[in-house]
């Protein structure tokens, strides 16, 4: 269990790295120790080592900031032509919610606060969809490498499953925002259905399905190919085995398996 003390100096230092108002620490301080009535002497340790503690908040912060900028590039220029980019990022660290000690989630738990704040979504109902498209193909990236599965063949057939590499996602959005930029970062509004997947050099890549497609793959994991087809009216099953075929040889797709 913390120490009460080790918990408030833990909160005064957490302030002095995540509070907005700089212009104020560097007046006082000591206020982030005051604020969480640590004693004389921690206050004191506060204001002698004013400088190296605001060198060690801009270093601290830039290693919060830095991964959201590398990450979310477009939702930056998006943000950033209203004067809000940086109101945002204050918000998001107002809120206190990254918890993990790796770079690698910052960007997972921002997006997370997207989610669960609503954020700007008044103003721009695509800036959530935005958000994941861009963290989308850096986790499709970084997915971990796994053994292959085992069991599986190459060629579909129509009682088959389709098993998707482990690091593939099929994802759906309102709006096209796979076609923004940072330059003309507004995408269209229209139903979106992408494929993510690394392809067998390893690199993230994006496909747009058309909505049959999109759903094809997703029933498919879970009933028959003829059976999904079905469900979805297909009027042939071929041009959809054809296109699994693609899509095995690019990598989005681990095999196919038949029912036990």
């Amino acid at each position: 269990m913390i120490e009460p003390r080790t918990l408030r100096l833990q909160r005064a230092m957490a302030s002095l790295v995540l509070d907005e108002d700089e212009a104020a620490l560097e007046a006082d301080p000591g206020r982030v120790a005051r604020r969480q009535e640590l004693s004389s002497a921690d206050q004191g340790s506060f204001r002698d080592q004013s400088p190296g503690m605001l060198t060690y908040r801009e270093l601290a912060r830039m290693s919060l900031i830095d991964p959201l900028e590398d990450m979310f590039p477009v939702l930056k220029a998006l943000l950033g032509e209203q004067g809000l980019w940086d109101a945002c990022i204050q918000a998001f660290l107002d809120a206190r919610v990254v918890r993990s000690c790796h770079y690698r989630d910052i960007a997972p738990a921002f997006l997370g606060w997207l989610v669960a704040t609503g954020w700007g979504q008044e103003r721009w109902p695509f800036l959530l969809e935005l958000a994941h498209a861009e963290l989308l193909e850096v986790l499709v990236t970084r997915f971990p490498d796994a053994e292959p599965l085992q069991g599986l063949h190459v060629e579909p057939g129509p009682a088959d499953l389709v098993v998707l590499d482990p690091a593939t996602q099929v994802v759906s959005y309102a709006h096209a925002v796979h076609r923004v930029s940072e330059a003309a970062p507004i995408p269209e509004a229209r139903p979106t259905h992408l494929l993510a997947y690394r392809d067998c050099a390893g690199e993230a890549r994006l496909k747009e399905l058309t909505p049959a497609t999109s759903a094809l793959l997703v029933l498919a994991q879970t009933m028959p190919l003829a059976q999904a087809a079905e469900a979805l009216n297909l009027p042939s099953l071929s041009p959809a085995l054809d296109l699994l075929c693609d899509l095995r040889r690019a990598g989005a797709i681990a095999g196919f398996q038949s029912p036990t």
